[in-house]
């Protein structure tokens, strides 16, 4: 088994870095547009000093503020549209998960020319050199400032999938803590169950396990771990904010696979029908499956769920321990806390199938019937 380590992007990281987006910003273009969610960033501030400091650099900025928490494919195209005519040169993207992925599929649409759910059916190969992404995480969660996919979700047909281009790598990320020290308890709860999901995934499904990606991977779940509860109950804890956030640009890169691991994220791709459809937060999604989809596996990984008991948590049990962290975290749904309807999981089941082709590769075979289990012991 062979593995390959690719990432192209720059990443500045620390507290401060924020003062950084203007001068790079201008070393790649002169005409921006900043792409974020519809209130929060206005509401901190942050807006205003990205558009500030652009100003300064001599940097003109448009910006398009409509994104959704699961944001859809025509908000993506409409943001597209908008680059293609004022001849946009840096697309930035200044938020959590979902104004970075945005900006992503607003990139790849810019550049390919067609809607931007066309990609997401044919996976088809896109090339072009304009515009560039710069990536400016506010909540640590979601990763996407240190890969190139992105998730996307069509309301027409309720289906939320993955779209990767590398034209899509940010060619810069900044990654300041202290961005999301304004970040209330519950999102940062959110995120931090994220984080969690994107490292512990993979372990739990790896089939042949090395040793170097289990060694950075469970130092990345012990930092989340003893940090998240702590930024819960005190937001202002920048050293635990800072922790987490590094740990997010980690657990979601090709960092977390050096060494050769093989694991893949199959609860992911469970949780995005339930996102998908009901427009979930996606953390509030992945703490109700995480206990169910633990258990669903706990005869054919025993050994890797003692192992992440006794080298995350200290505890034999893992299962137990993760149960114990979530209630710390007060991140203990059920889906039926969701509003999810107990009469269409298998619909659902079907749809994760559908819209998730790596499920092909989960530890258990799993059809409609056996995702829906899941789901039902989750509810």
């Amino acid at each position: 088994m062979t593995t390959t380590f690719y990432i192209p992007t720059k990443i500045i990281s620390g507290v401060g870095s924020f003062a950084q987006l203007g001068a790079e910003t201008a070393n790649i273009g002169s005409k921006t547009m900043l792409v974020t969610g519809k209130n929060a960033m206005r509401k901190t501030g942050l807006l205003d000093r990205a558009l500030a400091d652009l100003r300064r650099s001599g940097v003109d900025a448009v910006v398009f503020d409509r994104i959704e928490s699961n944001p859809r494919s025509s908000t993506v195209d409409e943001g597209a549209s908008i680059v293609r005519q004022k001849n946009i040169e840096v697309v930035i993207a200044l938020g959590g998960g979902s104004a970075m992925d945005a900006a992503k599929g607003i990139v790849i649409s810019a550049i390919g020319g067609e809607p931007v759910w066309r990609y997401v059916q044919t996976r088809q190969s896109i090339c072009g050199d304009a515009p560039k992404l710069i990536a400016v995480p506010t909540v640590a969660a979601s990763g996407s400032e240190s890969n190139c996919g992105a998730v996307i979700t069509n309301w027409e047909t309720h289906d939320k999938c993955v779209v990767s281009a590398h034209c899509a790598f940010p060619t810069v990320s900044i990654v300041d803590p202290e961005l999301t020290l304004s970040l209330p308890a519950k999102p940062t709860a959110q995120g931090g169950v994220d984080i969690f999901c994107h490292l512990v995934e993979p372990y739990i499904t790896a089939s042949s396990p090395q040793p170097l990606t289990d060694d950075i991977v469970e130092a990345c779940l012990r930092l989340v771990v003893r940090h998240l509860p702590d930024a819960i109950r005190n937001p202002d804890n920048l050293d635990a904010r800072a922790q987490l956030s590094w740990v997010s640009t980690v657990a979601c890169s090709a960092f977390a696979g050096l060494g050769g691991g093989d694991g893949s994220m199959t609860m992911h791709g469970m949780e995005h029908p339930l996102s998908g459809l009901y427009d979930m937060t996606h953390g509030d999604g992945l703490a109700a499956l995480l206990p169910s989809w633990l258990e669903s596996l706990s005869d054919v990984r025993q050994l890797r769920l003692e192992k992440l008991g006794k080298n995350v948590f200290g505890e034999q049990d893992g299962i137990v321990a993760v149960n114990k962290w979530l209630l710390a975290c007060n991140m203990t749904h059920k889906l039926r806390d969701l509003a999810v309807d107990k009469a269409k999981l298998l619909d659902l089941g079907q749809n994760a199938l559908d819209t998730a082709p790596w499920l092909a590769v989960h530890p258990k075979k799993l059809d409609a019937k056996a995702v829906a289990v899941i789901y039902e012991n989750a509810w």
